[in-house]
């Protein structure tokens, strides 16, 4: 990363990466783990806003099968 200082996040994402089941990869290599958060967050960040949507799509919806 080029920051010089960590970004600062609600959660740590270590502590979201385990209990996601994820503890293995949070050893080996946490600090892909870090830039996987980080990656995440920016892509949120940068979706538009869908009418105060809180999800970037619109709800699925059961259909008959008939």
């Amino acid at each position: 990363m080029s920051d010089s200082k960590p970004a600062k996040y609600p959660l740590d994402p270590l502590a979201v990466a385990r209990a996601a089941g994820l503890d293995r990869c949070v050893e080996l290599f946490p600090d892909d783990v870090i830039a996987a958060a980080q990656a995440a967050a920016q892509d949120r960040a940068e979706l538009p806003a869908v009418d105060g949507a809180a999800e970037p799509w619109p709800p699925m919806h059961i259909r008959s099968a008939q």
